[in-house]
């Protein structure tokens, strides 16, 4: 029966170690030659490039002598090799080679050879170890050739199962090796443990200092390996900044231990030092598995440690995760590693800001004016929910930022100072712009805000410094590269702008206010010194757009030219001027207070008023005072307030009107109300409604707002 080609190698004694799948990988590499008796494969001199299997005949290895002779040195017969030297070196022959008789022979290319050695470097190392042996009893009268072919030889073995740049094992390596540790660890009754490394942000890194910089700081990690691990741990390069470690005898508890030891001296790395970037330290997230502790698959550890690995980075990266333990070796607050990561925590927030009630914002102790204008901000987002919010503030507070308080009186939105106890029905806090713990606001009543487990906890904050620290809870931690907390603030505000749905149902018109625009704006300023300390595009772009929208804004009829702000003074003297502004529109819009119900307190603010008013007032304006003025009457009714006004002409044609009900009656969902008119142009939710119609439709406002009064009476009465 014929041999088939794989039996005939597995017979060969340089491949007797290798598996069936090995086998036939290198079998994939070979070529079948056959040559007639006398016919020279290569003559002394010429260039190497393929070593030979003899599966027939015999090969005849000769040398020209100094006196001109021809010595034959070996002859090759079956099974055995000849040409290694291609393998071992590019050199040329060192010898003349021809049949002796007709021979069969397989052919093996270097580059091919080095090909399997890569997918299989055990198996290279085994065949290369046994032609090593071999040639150097066959070679052992010829000593020049010996010395060069042994070193170079195990120069070779090196490189198969190392990774060049680094001197470490190679990912082919570690994989190899990895079962057969776990089987002699649980043979043995011995703790193995599994390690996986990641630098952070090292794609960043190498984008913004150059692959020179990112290579010097791969060799400087792997120095501190080195320095930790022992000469018995099997430390391998995954791949670009990807690590993975085989810790033998090693518990997790001191595999964790080792670790944290780890990211600690890799922060005192310093050749980011004097760079001009946003990453000036090297840092690493690292999960650990371990074998009896967590498994015993192979399979099954990976998973556990790029677990760990994953918790890690979701912990702010610069952590140690040992998996299933509460061992977390944890730093500085850190940016968020993804998009994906960034618009998950942002649609977290966006969905507590929908589905919770009762929300305290506070800030650090002595806020500067990212603090207060990121207060405000949030608490602006927050009202077009119509969301009762609290904002804690400082017994006293600078001057400046008194002008931002004051948007908050046309935006129900209460103001609480530090000594006074917070109201009772908190659901969730907002930590606005507080890089640490132990910087926040602090109460009468704190410890049982912060200590409650139920009061969600949600954190918005730019800094990144070494000794900055996570207060918010898991997954609502908007913590990230940015100008200012205020920029974040903002992006939310447009991601919260693509969902339409929840626009529309929650009738928010005027998402980007002036107020909101211009308290994002305040915070950027304050925080980059009028643009001056900027770094980044998306930075550049906020302050860019914000500015943009407001000076835009400021084009309207109530400022006559557009005009950039150039110090923090002219800021606040705006907002000066929009609070004198809301103070008379205010005045005026009640003073159109009609009596028609004792259950629901209206007013009507006719054409010309409204004309009026959008003339010296803005549009922005008359919406803000017109929803603090619903809120006003409703609270004074302790059950309904109606307001109504005429838009802009330049704008639209459209009559608004505005409903909300008491916090204190809450049997009435006032969505039933445009359900009953069947008014199709609305929205809101059961505490405040909104809805506009075209003023042909109206030709006696007044006869057609009470008519909607008595209809709004009946439902309430059929409601009791």
């Amino acid at each position: 029966m014929k041999k088939t080609p794989i039996k005939i190698l597995r017979s060969i004694d340089i491949l007797t170690s290798l598996s069936t799948f090995e086998l036939n990988s290198l079998y994939t590499h070979m070529k079948i030659e056959e040559y007639k008796k006398g016919h020279v494969l290569f003559n002394e001199g010429d260039a190497g490039e393929l070593m030979y299997i003899v599966l027939s005949g015999a090969v005849s290895i000769a040398v020209n002598t100094p006196d001109g002779k021809v010595l034959e040195i070996a002859e090759i017969t079956k099974g055995n090799f000849f040409g290694e030297m291609s393998i071992f070196d590019s050199a040329a022959r060192s010898a003349t080679c021809s049949s002796k008789i007709d021979t069969k022979v397989l052919s093996l290319g270097a580059s091919d050879f080095y090909e399997f050695i890569k997918n299989n470097p055990i198996a290279g190392s085994s065949i290369m170890h046994k032609m090593l042996t071999i040639t150097t009893r066959r070679l052992q009268d010829t000593g020049a050739f010996l010395s060069d072919m042994v070193t170079w030889g195990e120069q070779a073995r090196t490189r198969a199962i190392t990774d060049d740049f680094t001197g470490l094992y190679n990912r082919r390596f570690l994989d190899e090796v990895i079962e057969n540790r776990i089987s002699e660890s649980i043979s043995n009754g011995n703790s193995l443990s599994f390690i996986m490394i990641d630098l952070d942000h090292f794609g960043t890194l190498n984008n913004e200092y150059g692959q020179e910089v990112g290579d010097k700081v791969i060799l400087s990690v792997v120095k501190v390996f080195r320095e930790l691990f022992s000469k018995d741990d099997i430390l391998a390069r995954y791949g670009g900044d990807e690590f993975t470690f085989i810790l033998p005898q090693t518990s997790g508890a001191k595999a964790w231990d080792i670790c944290s030891k780890l990211i600690r001296k890799l922060r005192k790395i310093d050749l980011l030092d004097n760079l001009e970037g946003t990453l000036n330290k090297v840092t690493a997230s690292i999960g650990i598995a371990c074998v009896p502790d967590h498994t015993s698959s192979v399979g099954e550890l990976r998973q556990l440690a790029d677990k760990a690995l994953y918790q890690a980075k979701e912990a702010g990266r610069d952590t140690v995760v040992l998996w299933g333990s509460e061992k977390v070796e944890s730093a500085a607050k850190s940016r968020i590693p993804s998009f994906g990561r960034r618009n998950r925590i942002i649609s977290n927030i966006l969905n507590a800001l929908v589905t919770r009630e009762g929300f305290l914002v506070m800030g650090h102790k002595n806020p500067d004016e990212d603090c207060v204008s990121s207060m405000i901000a949030i608490s602006l987002l927050l009202n077009k929910f119509a969301k009762t919010v609290y904002l804690l503030i400082p017994g006293k507070i600078n001057e400046n930022y008194q002008y931002l308080l004051n948007i908050c009186r046309y935006n129900a939105i209460e103001l609480i100072k530090n000594d006074k106890p917070v109201p009772s029905g908190i659901s969730t806090v907002f930590f606005m712009d507080t890089p640490k713990p132990d910087m926040r606001e602090f109460f009468p009543d704190s410890g049982r805000i912060y200590n409650n487990k139920d009061i969600l906890k949600i954190e918005i904050d730019h800094h990144l410094e070494a000794d900055s620290g996570y207060i918010g809870d898991k997954d609502y931690c908007l913590v990230d590269e940015a100008s200012s907390a205020s920029e974040l603030v903002g992006l939310m505000a447009f991601k919260l702008k693509n969902k339409e749905e929840l626009i529309e149902s929650y009738n928010i018109q005027d998402l980007f206010s002036r107020n909101f625009v211009l308290a994002v704006l305040t915070g950027i300023i304050g925080d980059s010194k009028m643009g001056k300390y900027l770094k980044t595009r998306r930075e550049k772009w906020f302050y860019s757009l914000f500015s943009s929208m407001f000076n835009e804004m400021l084009t309207k009829k109530t400022h006559k030219h557009s005009k950039n702000f150039s110090t923090m003074n002219e800021v606040f003297t705006e907002l000066q001027q929009m609070s004198q502004q809301e103070d008379e529109c205010f005045s005026l819009m009640m003073e159109q207070k009609i009596n028609i119900s004792s259950k629901i307190g209206t007013v009507i603010v006719n054409k010309d008023i409204s004309n009026q008013m959008v003339l010296h007032y803005g549009h922005e304006t008359i919406v803000s005072v017109a929803r603090y003025a619903a809120d006003s009457l409703a609270e004074y009714s302790q059950l309904l307030s109606l307001v109504v006004y005429h838009d802009d002409n330049e704008e639209s044609n459209l009559i608004q009107f505005r409903i909300r009900r008491s916090h204190t009656y809450k049997v009435f969902d006032l969505r039933s109300i445009l359900e009953a008119f069947e008014i199709k142009n609305g929205g809101g939710h059961p505490g405040a409604i909104g809805f506009r119609i075209p003023e042909f439709e109206i030709p006696d406002l007044p006869e057609y707002v009470r008519t909607l009064v008595t209809g709004i009476e009946k439902l309430m009465t059929e409601i009791l």
